[in-house]
């Protein structure tokens, strides 16, 4: 990518990070699972939207439980597959990576961007293949971090962005594909 191309991702996902900052400070002091606050502005952020009630309640009281330890995407997966019978990747991952910022979000123009596509929908090996697509997702960033264009991109990152020491490498990298678009 064009280093025009990684400024302009950068310099538009500003507002984004800013939110993203903002929920990361208050998911350690408030209790995830009954703060309407910081629920509303994760639902917000996320996009998380169009579910039950009882499907909120099991996602947040499990991101409460789960606090201080470190769940894997197959994990949490499974847990709200069971759960709530709801095949749920994007929203899998996104727990995660609230829970441990050094891991990526599935989103589809993260999904796009690594050369990745979501297992069909209708599939019946559907959970486990998006377990394997998650560890290729996993696998691209090991291998772009620390290459070359990793790093520039990182570099171009911390120069525009103040709050650059309050993200992971992995996040720096995850906001320039998630605002690289067609």
């Amino acid at each position: 990518m064009a280093t025009k191309d990684v400024k302009s991702a950068i310099i538009n996902a500003k507002p984004g990070i800013q939110k993203y900052l903002a929920l990361m400070e208050q998911v350690d002091k408030v209790n995830v699972s009954t703060d309407a606050v910081f629920r509303r502005a994760y639902n917000g952020f996320y996009r998380v939207q169009r579910r039950t009630p009882s499907w909120y309640d099991t996602y947040y009281s499990l991101m409460e439980q789960l606090k201080g330890s470190k769940p894997t995407f197959a994990e949490i997966l499974d847990h709200l597959y069971a759960a709530t019978e709801r095949y749920e990747p994007s929203f899998s991952s996104k727990l995660v990576a609230t829970l441990r910022p050094d891991k990526p979000v599935w989103d589809i123009h993260v999904l796009r961007n690594v050369n990745q596509t979501a297992p069909a929908y209708h599939s019946k090996t559907k959970v486990e293949d998006a377990k394997k697509r998650y560890a290729d997702i996993e696998n691209w960033y090991q291998n772009f971090l620390p290459s070359d264009e990793g790093i520039s991109w990182i570099t171009q990152f911390n120069a525009l962005v103040p709050a650059h020491d309050k993200l992971s490498d992995l996040k720096k990298v995850d906001f320039i594909l998630w605002q690289t678009r067609d």
